[in-house]
C-alpha cells in the first residue's frame, strides 16, 4: 500500500478536506483493505494528464508497427496484416447485409 494512501471510509467522510489537499499539495491516494485503489486529482493535474500524451492516428500506429517489425516481416506480410478483411459476405453489398430481413414481406 502507498504510505500516503488514506482509507476509503476516511476519504468519504472528509472529502472536502482531501479535495483541498489535492488542489494544494498534489494527488491524494485512496486505499481499500490496505491496497491503493484510487486517487483524487485536482482538475489542473487531470487536464495535464489528458494533454500529456497526444493521440495517435491509425496511420501513425501503422508506421510505428512497420518500424518495429522492419527486420522480421516483409512489406507483403505487413500489408496482409493491415489488409485483413472479413470476406464472409463476399459478393453482397454492405447495404444488403444491414437491411437483410428488414423490408422483407
Amino acid at each position: 500500500m502507498d504510505t500516503t494512501a488514506i482509507p476509503m471510509f476516511e476519504a468519504k467522510n472528509k472529502l472536502p478536506l482531501f479535495m483541498h489537499k489535492a488542489e494544494t499539495e498534489g494527488p491524494v491516494f485512496i486505499s481499500r483493505r490496505n491496497k491503493t485503489v484510487g486517487v483524487i486529482l485536482s482538475i489542473d493535474e487531470y487536464n495535464k494528464l489528458l494533454l500529456a500524451k497526444p493521440k495517435r492516428t491509425i496511420l501513425e500506429a501503422a508506421a510505428e508497427f512497420r518500424k518495429k517489425v522492419d527486420d522480421t516481416l516483409t512489406d507483403e506480410e505487413i500489408d496482409r496484416i493491415f489488409n485483413n478483411r472479413d470476406d464472409s459476405t463476399s459478393g453482397t453489398s454492405w447495404e444488403e447485409d444491414i437491411y437483410k430481413g428488414v423490408f422483407d414481406d
